[in-house]
């Protein structure tokens, strides 16, 4: 299925699963390199994190706004109501969710 079939729920599980396995790839390198991994990780970390970095550097600054607080860095809820009405809220979001993983797909 193509991402634009998939629904504004599904959308927002992918995104919160690259948000998730990020943060894991993050967690992983940083005890790698400080030498506190148990055993050798056979997983590319460092290329998950480039796509991911990769991604996020082609939204513009708008996307990387609702990406960032919706899916990492998450400030607090409703962070957006002073920006955006409610429906320009999830029409944004979900462009940014589109374009964030078409990026992802491609880095």
């Amino acid at each position: 299925m193509s991402l634009t079939e998939k629904t504004f729920k599904e959308l927002c599980d992918l995104v919160e699963k690259v948000s998730e396995k990020y943060f894991e790839a993050k967690q992983m390198t940083l005890l790698k390199m400080r030498g506190e991994l148990i055993a050798e990780i056979d997983a590319p970390y460092d290329v998950y994190l480039y796509k991911v970095e990769r991604a996020y550097a082609m939204l513009d600054p708008r996307e990387k706004n609702l990406i960032n607080n919706e899916f990492f860095y998450q400030n607090y809820r409703d962070w957006w109501t002073g920006l955006y009405s409610k429906a320009n809220f999830y029409r944004f979001k979900k462009q940014a969710m589109f374009k964030f993983l078409e990026a992802f797909r491609h880095a």
